[in-house]
């Protein structure tokens, strides 16, 4: 019994490693893509304490780096309608926001923080 005849060439990249098959490095694409759609995810909640079960910690003001007041600040310019307010959804007595807002608000994705009630 024969085995079957694969028509693989070792190739090397400058310094002597082996360059990355074509699958490889589309597996890498896609579990930072995953990865980057899991942190878009997020929300954020204002509450002392974290939410037990996720990978990360909840806690709005932690995301901010600021403290519980200055959030409440942020979640009250924004209700009022001010200029630099936080987006935000507000559910029961709950304050949401999602990593996208918070984003916003810093200035990560090149749009200008909303001042309107459209979430």
């Amino acid at each position: 019994m024969t085995s079957p005849v694969t028509n693989q060439h070792l190739t090397a990249a400058p310094g002597g490693a082996q360059q990355n098959p074509h699958w490889v490095q589309m597996l890498e694409i896609n579990a930072r893509a995953q990865a980057d759609a899991e942190v878009l995810n997020r929300r954020y909640v204002q509450s002392p304490k974290q939410t037990q079960g996720l990978n990360y910690d909840d806690r709005l003001h932690v995301r901010l780096g600021c403290g519980k007041t200055k959030a409440y600040e942020l979640l009250n310019a924004y209700t009022n309608g001010q200029q630099g307010g936080l987006r935000h959804q507000r559910i029961g007595n709950k304050y949401i926001v999602t990593e996208q807002a918070v984003r916003e608000w810093f200035g990560d994705f090149g749009m200008q923080a909303s001042s309107s009630k459209a979430a």
